[in-house]
């Protein structure tokens, strides 16, 4: 009897553990421990095996479980917990994720087993009710319902078990009242408030690693391409998902952040959610998707996949290494939701935190002079997004084989341009860039969203996300409701509702239509101090064609030592073919790191120089290959590859490519 009831309060307590973990499976597991360590119960008491022992094989098999290659046994097992509060809450139900649970469980059912005392299940099971209350925070059992379980469980065993064992008639009125006061005070203790409650993730710094990640928005030509193709499959409600949130802007490209931490680490990110939140649940099959951002639905809480990782500014997921075809996640993420008329009145921060949301470094005259005008009449913040999303659309068309790019020079041509290629022309990156570069030039927070835009749910209830989905879409961030999306042709489907915009457009009565060519150049920021005297006229004879010759000599020059550098990388082979890609590279303004390989550089520039991939295998072959081969074609995929840098540089990049001087000191 007196064991039946160990059990029976262990059994409540272990799957009231399970709450921290993710799914049924861990409730299930953690049973079957309670239960193991009371079968283990006959080899201590007439086996004479020794507690010690038992502890030792339960050591030895969390440490087979959650075992690295690198690491020896002991930090093995001292990181378990660690491990455990710095990852998603609710924990993935991973093997390595729940080997400190099932060893907790064990360790205390044996003691509980082993133990005569009628205390010993009441200590158990506040052990772990305790251990739940700290890897949840209180949300596995906000109301009370497993304590008063626990509370009565143990109450009526204190009260019934002696007496039933020594035959002895069980009362009915004390144990009544005894349960009936401890139930009041477990009711009272659980309905208190709580302030300043102990968080146990705050005492465990989280790894913060840095991942070697790119920006997405060159590939969305790329999906484009291949818009049949299908990338992902989901389960869930249809909402927009996101691959990765691009908030550091150079002047030239959008950059991904390259620090991440575990999911579960408490860490604000810079600027806080908004006051209305919704939260959503989806199921990710990954299909021919490839990289490393794992798809999610706002910012993320919680994930069934253990090495995830997360930028916690801006929620964005990234598993190290490449997506595989068929890896399947479960994912729950928040978004901010914001009601239309919170937003008419809504402020912009403008203080440290949001200093990265704004920061334009370089702007061209031209540019600022054309958001300034594009808000024209605007008096809010969010009147002020409404009419730039209006401005960036009107006289523009999607155009998915526009030129690549979000630069200074190729959103001018997006928004100023005539006849060149990509003149009010350009793809979802051109039209998100646009909006965050134009509301940032007047005050506000903004970033580029890269993702896919909702799907029809099929028969099946999958939503399947094809190449054709692939889309970006500019944010806003607002005081107190968060960051909120807009649509310059993006087709998100979400943000403000198209009637709140079109009544604020309606009240900007002033508002100009689309802004004309900007200005050809700035007013002189600093007026002279005297007048200036007039040049004189140059004198007869032939210094002007003098004159003309000295900028000449050392672009000749220039052109000439390129030129014998060229040569000489043409006769070393493939080494020689492959510098002369890193030379090309470093042109583009794409200079890889050192300690990269030659096949990952290839990867990443294989959208738009294909040529790179087998060029990167000859120069492995010929750097690791027991003997130097002749590869005739290796130069020619060389040129193959600068062409294909070429074609995606801005201008100003491509008209001093050929006497750039940087190529000739590269080691």
């Amino acid at each position: 009897m007196r064991v039946a009831w160990a059990v029976a309060v262990l059994l409540v307590a272990s799957v009231h553990l399970g709450a921290g973990w993710q799914g049924v499976l861990p409730r299930l597991v953690f049973a079957s421990a309670v239960l193991v360590a009371f079968a283990c119960l006959p080899l201590v008491r007439w086996a004479k095996v020794s507690v010690l022992v038992l502890l030792g094989f339960a050591l030895v098999g969390a440490y087979a479980v959650a075992r690295t290659d690198e690491a020896a046994p002991a930090s093995v097992l001292l990181d378990l917990v660690p491990r455990l509060l710095t990852a998603a809450r609710p924990a993935p139900a991973t093997p390595t994720l729940l080997v400190p649970g099932v060893l907790l469980v064990f360790l205390v059912a044996l003691a509980v087993a082993v133990a005569k005392s009628l205390f010993a299940p009441a200590s158990g099971a506040a052990v772990l009710y305790t251990a739940t209350a700290l890897l949840t925070a209180g949300r596995a059992d906000p109301h009370g319902v497993v304590a008063l379980a626990l509370v009565l469980l143990v109450a009526l065993g204190w009260l019934v078990v002696d007496r039933i064992e020594a035959g002895r008639r069980i009362p009915v009125g004390r144990p009544a009242a005894v349960l009936g006061v401890l139930s009041a005070v477990t009711l009272c203790a659980t309905a208190l408030p709580s302030a300043g409650a102990f968080e146990p993730r705050e005492l465990v710094r989280p790894p913060i690693s840095d991942v070697a990640v790119t920006s997405p928005l060159p590939r969305l030509a790329f999906w484009a391409g291949i818009g049949d193709t299908e990338l992902l499959r989901v389960r869930g409600p249809e909402r927009p998902l996101r691959l990765v949130s691009l908030a550091d802007y150079t002047g030239a490209t959008w950059r991904a952040a390259s620090l991440y931490g575990p999911i579960g680490a408490v860490e604000a990110p810079d600027l806080p959610p908004g006051a209305r939140v919704s939260e959503s649940t989806i199921e990710v099959t990954v299909g021919a998707l490839g990289g490393t951002w794992l798809p999610a639905i706002g910012r993320p809480s919680a994930v069934s996949l253990d090495g995830a990782a997360v930028d916690a500014d801006s929620g964005s997921l990234v598993l190290p290494g490449e997506l595989p075809p068929g890896l399947r996640y479960d994912m729950t993420g928040s978004t901010d939701t914001p009601d239309d008329e919170d937003l008419l009145t809504a402020t912009v921060p403008s203080g440290p935190a949001a200093r990265r949301y704004v920061a334009l470094p370089g702007l061209p005259f031209s540019l600022a002079e054309y958001a300034r005008k594009s808000v024209t009449g605007a008096s809010t913040p969010y009147e002020k997004a409404v009419a730039i999303e209006q401005v960036v659309r009107l006289g523009r068309k999607p155009d998915v084989e526009a030129p690549v790019g979000s630069s200074y020079a190729r959103l001018e041509t997006f928004l100023f341009g005539t006849t060149e290629s990509g003149a009010n022309a350009g793809t979802a990156e051109q039209f998100a860039s646009a909006f965050a570069v134009l509301g940032r030039a007047v005050g506000l927070p903004t970033r580029v969203v890269v993702g896919f835009q909702p799907v029809p749910e099929g028969p099946d209830g999958v939503r399947v996300v094809r190449g054709s989905d692939a889309t970006a879409w500019p944010e806003v961030y607002f005081d107190r409701w968060g960051w909120v999306p807009f649509d310059p042709v993006s087709g998100t489907g979400s943000g403000p509702s198209p009637a709140s915009k079109r009544e604020v457009l309606d009240r900007l009565a002033s508002i100009p239509p689309t802004p004309t060519t900007p200005p050809s150049a700035p007013p002189p920021l600093v007026q002279p101090a005297a007048p200036v005297a007039a040049p004189l006229a140059p004198p007869a004879g032939g210094a002007p064609f003098f004159l003309l010759a000295v900028p000449l000599v050392p672009i000749l020059l220039l052109l000439a030592l390129r030129a014998g550098h060229r040569v000489r990388l043409r006769r070393a082979g493939v080494a020689g073919a492959w510098s002369y890609v890193l030379d090309s590279l470093l042109l583009a303004g794409r200079t890889p790191r050192r300690d990269r390989a030659a096949p990952d550089i290839a990867r990443d520039i294989a959208d738009y120089a294909p040529s790179a991939v087998p060029l990167a295998a000859l120069a492995d072959r010929a750097a690791f290959g027991p003997s130097t081969v002749a590869e005739p074609d290796a130069w020619r995929l060389a040129v193959e590859v600068r062409a294909g840098l070429r074609r995606v540089v801005p201008r100003y990049r491509r008209a001093f490519w050929a006497i750039d001087p940087r190529p000739l000191r590269r080691r």
